[in-house]
């Protein structure tokens, strides 16, 4: 159950993060550099595809961060 919780919890937390790096660029590119339909349709689907990476890997941070062991204690 812990880490069904912290992979989802990674998966969010890097999807949240990721999301708002995509606004921030979204906010610079968009005025300068779309100029028709397409333009948009690509950058969208370039966006939705780093999201996707970014909550995989997290996802997988989340997952690997419960098999860590505990450092053995020393003598």
């Amino acid at each position: 159950m812990k880490r069904l919780l912290f992979t989802i919890l990674g998966a969010a937390l890097f999807d949240r993060v990721s999301y708002a790096l995509v606004e921030l660029f979204a906010l610079w590119y968009a005025p300068r550099y779309i100029k028709s339909d397409s333009d948009i349709g690509n950058s969208f689907m370039a966006a939705l595809g780093l999201i996707v990476l970014c909550s995989i890997a997290g996802g997988v941070l989340g997952f690997r961060r419960t098999s860590r062991k505990a450092p053995a204690p020393r003598p």
